[in-house]
Formats: C-alpha cells, sequence, structure tokens
C-alpha cells in the first residue's frame, strides 16, 4: 500500500459501488465543483440573454409613411409647421402607415386633394423606447410585416435542429466540445447577424444563432449535474434554473442602455465568444462520460485535480473499480404496441406545444402591452423567481394537481383581460395596471406550470425510450414556439385590442391543454418506469415510502434526464 498523505484515512474500497461514491469521497460539491459551477452559469446564463434580446431587438415601434416632400422628416413632431405639414399631406389617406400621396406640397395646395395615394417604400418610426430596432433597420412593415415573423420561425427552426446535434456532439464527442461549439457558433453567427448587410443575411445567421445557442442551458446543465454528488444535484440544478431567469432580468438592464439593436445583439453574443475562449483552457471534460467511454487515465486526472482543490485525496488505484452502466434503450416502434402509452404521450405533447407557446409568446407580447416595454419584460423576468421557487412544493402535494392548478391560474389571468377590456374604463390609469398584473400573473402560471410538466413528463417516459420521447416533447415545444410571432403580432380581431387578443389565445390553449392532463396518471414519489410495458400500465408503480434500499440514490435519474434535454 502507498503511503497515506495529510493524515488521512483512505476508506476502503469496498466502500467504492460506483461514480458518485467518488464524488462523495473527493467533495460533492468543493471549491472545483463551485468554480466549475460559476462558468456554466454564465453559459446557461448567456442563453437566457439571447432568447430576451429578441422582444427588444424585434420590436417595432410606432410608424408612418415618410413624407416625400420632406427629405429630412421624423416621426416626433418638430413643431406647429412640421405638425401642419404632417396633417394637411395625410388628410386623405386612410392608412398612413402604409400609403401616402407621392406628389404633394409641403404647403397642402389645392392639388393635394386630387393626389391618389401610394404604398410608401421608406418610414419614419418613434424612436422613444428603441433608436434603432431590427424591423426599422431592413423595414418589416406593411406588406413586409410577415418578413418579421419568417425570421423568427428560423431561429427557432436553428434551435430545432441545434436539440438532435448537439446531443449527438455531447454523446460522441464530449460535453466540453459541444459546449465549447454551441458557444463558439453563437458568438460568430451572432456578431455576423449585428452586421448583416442584407435581410437574406440576416436571416442566414438567425438560423446559425439558433443553431448555437439552442443547447447552452441543457449542455451546462448535464456537465454540473455530472460533477456534482447525489446530495447537491437538486441545489446545483436550482441554481441553474434562477441563473437562466437572472440572464433575461440582466438583458432589461443591458436593452435600457443599448437602444440601438446591432449593439444589443454585440452585447448578447461577444461574452459567448470570449466564453469559448476562456472555457477551452479552464473547463474540464465530464470525468462520467470519459469512464463510459472507457478514457479511465484523463478521468482519473481530472478527478484527482478535483480532489486536490477540494482539499481530499482520490486513491490512485480507484477508477479502475468503478463501472458506469448506460440506461437501456428500445425501439420506437415498440410504442406502437403500447396505445395506453402512447395517448399519455400525445397528451403530454399538447402541453408541451401550450407551454412553450405560452411562455414565450407572452414574453413576445411585452411590446403590445400598453406603458413601458422595459417595465413590462421586468415584471416578466421577476415573476419566474418565485414560479421557479413554488415547484419545490410538488414533492408534497404531487404533479398532477399543482399543474393543474398552476395552468389554470395562467390561463384564467390571460382570459381575464378580455372582461377588463369589455367592462373597464380604459382612461383610468388603474385600468392599465390592473391588465399589467392579470399578465404577470399569468406568466408566473404558465412558468409555474412548464417546470412541473418538464418533471412530470420524464417520470411518466420508460426508461428504455425516455431519450427518444422527450426529444418528441421538445420538438413539440418548438412547433408551439414557432407560433408565437403570428399570434402576437400576425392575428388581429377589430373588437379585441392587440394588448388583449394574444392573452386570450394563450390562455383559451392553456385550458385545453389542462384538459388534456386529466387521463395522465400521478407519478410523485413513485418508481420510474423501466420499461415499456411498466409505463403502459402503470401497475408496477409503488409508493417510495414502501421501499427501503432499491432506490437509494433516486437523484441519479437527474443526469440521463438532463442530458436528455440536449436532443430531440
Amino acid at each position: 500500500m502507498g503511503e497515506r498523505k495529510g493524515g488521512s484515512e483512505e476508506p476502503p474500497d469496498t466502500s467504492i459501488n460506483d461514480f458518485d461514491d467518488i464524488l462523495v469521497l473527493i467533495g460533492e460539491f468543493g471549491t472545483y465543483q463551485k468554480l466549475l459551477f460559476v462558468f456554466l452559469t454564465i453559459a446557461s446564463m448567456l442563453q437566457s440573454m439571447g432568447y430576451a434580446a429578441v422582444v427588444f431587438i424585434e420590436l417595432t415601434p410606432s410608424f408612418r409613411c415618410k413624407l416625400p416632400s420632406l427629405p429630412n422628416d421624423t416621426f416626433k413632431s418638430e413643431g406647429e409647421w412640421h405638425k401642419h405639414i404632417v396633417d394637411v399631406s395625410l388628410m386623405n389617406v386612410t392608412d398612413g402607415k402604409c400609403t401616402v400621396p407621392q406628389n404633394t406640397s409641403p404647403f397642402g395646395d389645392a392639388f393635394q386633394n386630387e393626389t391618389k395615394p401610394e404604398k410608401c417604400t421608406e418610414w419614419v418610426f418613434d424612436t422613444t423606447d428603441v433608436t434603432y430596432s431590427y424591423p426599422m433597420q431592413f423595414s418589416l412593415v406593411c406588406d413586409h410585416s410577415s418578413k418579421l415573423t419568417n425570421s423568427y420561425i428560423t431561429n427557432v427552426l436553428g434551435t430545432l435542429v441545434g436539440g438532435p446535434l448537439y446531443g449527438v456532439i455531447a454523446d460522441v464527442a464530449g460535453r466540453k466540445v459541444a459546449l465549447l461549439l454551441g458557444l463558439f457558433l453563437s458568438g460568430v453567427s451572432g456578431i455576423a447577424w449585428a452586421f448583416s448587410p442584407t435581410y437574406d443575411w440576416s436571416v442566414a445567421f438567425r438560423f446559425l444563432y439558433g443553431l448555437g445557442i439552442s443547447a447552452l442551458y441543457g449542455l451546462s446543465s448535464t456537465l454540473a449535474l455530472e460533477m456534482v454528488g447525489p446530495n447537491r444535484r437538486m441545489g446545483v440544478g436550482t441554481g441553474l434554473a434562477f441563473a437562466y431567469s437572472a440572464g433575461a432580468t440582466a438583458t432589461v438592464g443591458i436593452a435600457y442602455f443599448l437602444r440601438d439593436w446591432r449593439h444589443l445583439q454585440l452585447a448578447m453574443s461577444a461574452p459567448c465568444l470570449l466564453s469559448a475562449v476562456i472555457m477551452f483552457w479552464c473547463l474540464p471534460e465530464s470525468p462520467r462520460w470519459l469512464l463510459t467511454r472507457g478514457r479511465h487515465k484523463l478521468a482519473h486526472k481530472i478527478l484527482k485535480r478535483t480532489a486536490r482543490i477540494n482539499g481530499t485525496l482520490l486513491p490512485e488505484d480507484l477508477i479502475g473499480k468503478v463501472e458506469i452502466n448506460e440506461p437501456p434503450t428500445a425501439s420506437a416502434r415498440a410504442l406502437l404496441r403500447a396505445p395506453k402509452l402512447m395517448l399519455k404521450m400525445l397528451l403530454l405533447y399538447v402541453n408541451w406545444f401550450v407551454a412553450d407557446m405560452t411562455y414565450f409568446g407572452l414574453n413576445l407580447h411585452a411590446g403590445n402591452m400598453a406603458g413601458d416595454i422595459y417595465f413590462n419584460f421586468l415584471l416578466l423576468t421577476l415573476i419566474e423567481y418565485p414560479a421557479n421557487a413554488v415547484c419545490f412544493t410538488i414533492d408534497r402535494f404531487g404533479r398532477k394537481k399543482p399543474f393543474i392548478l398552476f395552468i389554470i391560474a395562467g390561463a384564467l389571468a390571460c382570459l381575464a383581460p378580455l372582461l377588463v377590456q369589455e367592462y373597464a374604463d380604459k382612461d383610468l390609469e388603474s385600468t392599465h395596471y390592473i391588465k399589467i398584473a392579470l399578465f404577470a400573473i399569468g406568466k408566473f402560471g404558465m412558468t409555474a406550470a412548464y417546470n412541473v410538466l418538464y418533471i412530470w413528463s420524464i417520470e411518466v417516459f420508460p426508461t428504455v425510450t425516455r431519450n427518444f420521447s422527450m426529444g418528441l416533447g421538445s420538438v413539440s415545444a418548438a412547433l408551439g414556439n414557432m407560433l408565437c410571432p403570428v399570434i402576437v403580432r400576425d392575428i388581429k380581431v377589430e373588437a379585441i385590442g392587440k394588448d388583449t387578443l394574444p392573452l386570450v389565445i394563450f390562455g383559451a390553449a392553456a385550458i385545453f391543454g389542462s384538459v388534456c392532463t386529466i387521463p395522465l396518471p400521478e407519478t410523485a414519489k413513485r418508481d420510474l418506469p423501466e420499461t415499456i410495458e411498466d409505463a403502459n400500465t402503470f401497475k408496477h408503480r409503488r409508493p417510495l415510502t414502501d421501499r427501503k434500499d432499491d432506490h437509494a440514490h433516486p437523484d441519479k435519474v437527474v443526469i440521463a434526464v438532463i442530458s436528455e434535454t440536449t436532443r430531440l
């Protein structure tokens, strides 16, 4: 036997049964893991910041046609003379946003009434909230307004492709390689998007940006949870969730000071590139993944460094005694022989679709709400913190009842503005604050419901197809996200204002989603289904209180599950 250093005693080798035991030995969340957690928190925040910035980047402020007779025309009135010219020039135009008389005199002479309005090709914008937005640069208004929606959808398509792509890369080349690739691509394509010379180039770079940023949070979670001990994973996972929300909150402050979309996008992308460079030198590969690939020497080197920085010891011959067992898999076609399970999956996918549509749709809708967009969006980001915290109650109250409670509360809050619009006095300032409060309650309910839905889905899907099943859920969610700009910007009903209609649609969809969960089983404090037959019948499922030692490390499931979020 080798000499013991520092007076520490090595535990008997028989006590080491799996990789988690090694982490307990060298420190479940020591100094080294805390430093790693800081890096991965930054990566998680960068994804959230990229998504949140879209609200300000794509903001279309009030606008009208630029008057041909005024080369230096502005949206803001420069005085009574300017207001008079605008009023006279547009007095016979029904839609001053998209049409304008072409042959007009700045003094409004007799020929004004005989000038036929034509579609304008230049516009002036209100620069109160943003000085220069993405729609302003490429004139994505009037007949070209659909291009803004198409650009958003292209970005979501990038995230749809990025999910499975990074999942494969993370499994084949490693967690670190996948994360660095995502950061590098996000940084380069995001900067390129900010300098796009044309609309077509901007759409191409947005696709690449969505592709790069799509898996930063999932990959960060995977690497973080694979490096900490079983007793600390709940805290680390929750910390990353709060960091994700903090990224959106920070974006509000950055957007407030950087009101040119190009500057804002650079502020979102440059840190990705910088983080990729720093993490290339400082971030380790996951030892757990290395062991699954038979790279024991490198895994031992990383774990030894972890132990040294944590002030603990790692026995030299310990790695060879640890086995990492991959979870079993089964063909997706086997699901066809489990109709009850397929129905449960379909009902869950409906809710994934609804949850993603409402979550990102409410963010995008902040630009439609009356009042200051920065305050509105800040409120939406702050409400996510209690929504994340309230999910700690689901172990006590279950999954099904809290989910239905949260989603119905969010749905009713989204539907309530319809009554406010019908019966409240629109001129009262209190009416505006009531709508904002309902808006925030809606976001709280939808965020909490989404968090519960994610955990619930994990516990319904069987282990043998959980990876595939979670992937389909992510696809359903992305499809819902694609509808966000259509609902928020393109659907119009004259009888319902633009600040109310999207909320009504989101609320109605959420009610439908809650109804779909009625046939689903409660899964709290139950065994995870291993086989398709288990998930199809649920007859095997026993309460945790009925068992002693057969589920000693339930949070090991978290490792596999978080890893699956990087795939579609």
